[in-house]
């Protein structure tokens, strides 16, 4: 019984935060289950508990201040900026076996400790090897998916510029300008 409330609580979750749900389930539910056996050896409750309630507080602030600017507009993409339809933009967990390339990131809420999580970008460090992790102040969360964000960025990695945001759908990965993400499409 618990379990199957755990697993109606954890899918509402992410169905609310990633839809369509039918188009994404796929994936944040494996990026998850990810989480649970790396980080929590299977605990899905202490998963929920300190990684996905305050994860969906995190999103939830990303998603309402980023859309703050389109108020009275539809989106054709109803998840944006989260997801653009089947692909996901924020990613749950780590993508440990894609190789990032030059220019490439990815965004990921990521745990932050005891109930707490953090937006972060991954991308190559600045000498080319290796990766970095630069974490995102929440005062800036209504600001990520603009230019200036990504220019700000840009100014302190003179060698390796950022470009290409790493979206996924279950195990395909795709490398997508920037510009193309943070430009909505509405209906």
């Amino acid at each position: 019984q618990d379990s199957k409330s755990l697993d109606t609580y954890i899918q509402s979750t992410l169905s609310a935060l990633y839809p369509p749900f039918e188009a994404t389930a796929a994936t944040v539910l494996w990026q998850l289950f990810n989480v649970v056996d790396r980080l929590y050896q299977g605990d899905g409750l202490r998963c929920l508990i300190d990684f996905l309630v305050p994860a969906k507080r995190a999103l939830q602030c990303v998603q309402r201040e980023t859309c703050a600017k389109y108020t009275g507009l539809i989106f054709y993409h109803e998840g944006w900026p989260l997801c653009i339809h089947e692909k996901v933009v924020i990613q749950l967990a780590s993508l440990h076996r894609v190789r990032l390339k030059p220019g490439d990131f990815y965004l990921q809420i990521a745990p932050a400790g005891k109930q707490l999580a953090k937006l972060v970008l991954k991308c190559l460090s600045r000498c080319g090897q290796g990766m970095e992790e630069v974490v995102i102040p929440e005062a800036m969360y209504g600001c990520v998916f603009t230019t200036t964000f990504l220019e700000k960025l840009n100014c302190e990695r003179e060698n390796f510029p950022l470009k290409s945001c790493l979206l996924t759908t279950g195990s395909a990965v795709y490398r997508t300008p920037w510009k193309n993400i943070i430009n909505p499409i509405f209906v």
